[in-house]
């Protein structure tokens, strides 16, 4: 009796160690990526998200090539298999100035002319179609076993 006890404590152990890291639970995700460009130009720091109907989205940020990795759950897990629509987008990013480098009257100005945009919406630096997925007119299908590499030539 004490050998089965001591059999069965360590199969428990086993299964909840053995799951702990485990992502069971979760739906299947593959690897997909995304290129896009504007104006024949790879577009670095956009946010591209994929958005389904019945599945949880993914979502990615391009690099300076424009190509992007989409995650589901969490950076680098890839992205589950079904239909998505797509929305690109990419926002003016004001950086705040270094009041070191600068001199007083320029940072004043520069504060100024950042809380000046800051009270109103934020620039879309591509056409703003493209940043819902209701409006973009972009899909992708996410194949298990495929190459999910999606190309996304973004025009006025």
């Amino acid at each position: 009796m004490l050998r089965f006890i001591g059999l069965t404590s360590v199969a428990a152990i086993c299964a909840i160690g053995c799951t702990a890291s485990d992502d069971s639970g979760l739906p299947r995700r593959v690897p997909a990526k995304a290129v896009v460009t504007y104006e024949g130009k790879p577009v670095e720091g956009a946010t591209v998200t994929f958005g389904g109907a019945e599945i949880r989205g993914a979502v990615g940020n391009t690099d300076e090539r424009g190509e992007v990795r989409l995650w589901t759950y969490e950076p680098g897990d890839g992205v589950i298999p079904g239909t998505y629509t797509v929305a690109i987008r990419k926002l003016e990013v004001l950086a705040l100035p270094d009041p070191e480098k600068v001199s007083p009257e320029e940072y004043s100005r520069m504060m100024n002319e950042m809380n000046r945009a800051l009270g109103g919406s934020p620039k879309h630096l591509l056409p703003k179609k493209y940043s819902k997925a209701e409006t973009s007119q972009l899909t992708a299908e996410v194949v298990d076993g495929g190459e999910n590499i999606f190309t996304f030539e973004l025009e006025d």
